[in-house]
Formats: structure tokens, C-alpha cells, sequence
């Protein structure tokens, strides 16, 4: 159900009263301007005046953390002023230097900018448990997959080894854009 369906749905529930205004309020807002407003709870790890992370309530690791700007921008980093990437890349770098340090078999953490789940701009830090290590190694995944579409996740595994005419093209095709 996309906004306007469940706008016109709570609308139409309010007009014969099944649902209360403040419900349609709330389910119109962001999820991460509520956190940020106190609205909604969270786990926060860190705080400053212009940003806020806190821990993912949906992890896949233990510690994933959500970094965000207070002030609402759209969810694709790249269509952000570039001191905003900056102060945003920035702090997320300081709390995965916190979450490394807090966890005793954490190395590295990952970062990821997606921005399909919540249209606030925000950067997901995944702590690498099992990275602290005494020298750098490789570690590398079993897994092959390749995808043509957009899962709803981004995988850092190789795929297969792709053949070089397909690279070409590619490369061509990224060379000759002009956005």
C-alpha cells in the first residue's frame, strides 16, 4: 500500500471514526523524524547537535547501526549537497570507530548508503564480527550471485568472473554518461 492509498484509507476511517486523527498524523510523518523528535524510541549510541545513530531494531549483525541527520534530507546520497555527504560520511566514521572498539572481535565495520527502506538519508554501519585480526587477510565468501535487479539488499560477494566484452560495455556506458 503506497502513501496515498493509506492516506485515502485513514481518511475515510476517521470520517467514520474507526481510526484517530493522531494515527493518520503519525503514519503520514518519517520514521526517523519521529526518532528524532522523541516521537519514537530508539537505542541511541551517539549524539551531537546535528546528528543522531542509533541502533537498527531489524539487525542482521549484532550492533547495526543507523546514522542519520537530524534535519529531514531525501534518502539518495548522491543527490545531497556535498557538505552533507561530507558531515554525514564523516560521523558515521566516528561511531564505527566507537562500535570497533566495543566489540571485542570487530575489526572493521561496514557502511553502506541505500536508501530504499526509509526516505531520510542514512548511513548503515554493519560491525564485521570476526575482522580483529592481527594482520590483514583476505576473507573471502563462497557465494556466486549475481544480480540483474535490485533484491532489495546489497551483497559485497564476488559473482562470477564476468567475461571482459561485457565489462567493456559496461565501462563505455559509464565513461560516455553525463548526468
Amino acid at each position: 500500500m503506497n502513501r496515498q492509498q493509506i492516506f485515502l484509507f485513514l481518511t475515510l476511517s476517521i470520517q467514520i471514526r474507526i481510526v484517530p486523527l493522531s494515527l493518520l498524523i503519525h503514519s503520514m510523518a518519517c520514521i526517523f523524524c519521529d526518532i528524532v523528535s522523541g516521537q519514537l524510541p530508539s537505542h541511541k549510541v551517539w549524539e551531537d547537535e546535528n546528528y543522531l545513530a542509533f541502533l537498527s531494531i531489524f539487525p542482521n549483525t549484532l550492533g547495526t547501526t543507523v546514522v542519520i541527520p537530524k534535519q529531514h534530507y531525501p534518502s539518495y546520497a548522491f543527490d545531497l549537497p556535498e557538505h552533507i555527504l561530507i558531515d554525514l560520511l564523516l560521523t558515521a566514521k566516528k561511531v564505527a570507530k566507537k562500535i570497533d572498539h566495543a566489540f571485542t572481535d570487530v575489526g572493521r565495520t561496514g557502511l553502506v548508503f541505500e536508501g530504499f527502506g526509509v526516505d531520510h538519508i542514512h548511513a548503515k554501519l554493519f560491525p564485521m564480527h570476526g575482522t580483529k585480526l592481527d594482520a590483514w587477510k583476505a576473507i573471502n565468501s563462497t557465494l556466486r550471485t549475481f544480480y540483474d535487479v535490485y533484491p532489495g539488499y546489497i551483497a559485497s560477494h564476488d559473482g562470477e568472473r564476468m567475461d571482459d566484452e561485457r565489462l567493456a560495455e559496461t565501462a563505455r556506458l559509464i565513461r560516455e554518461s553525463h548526468p
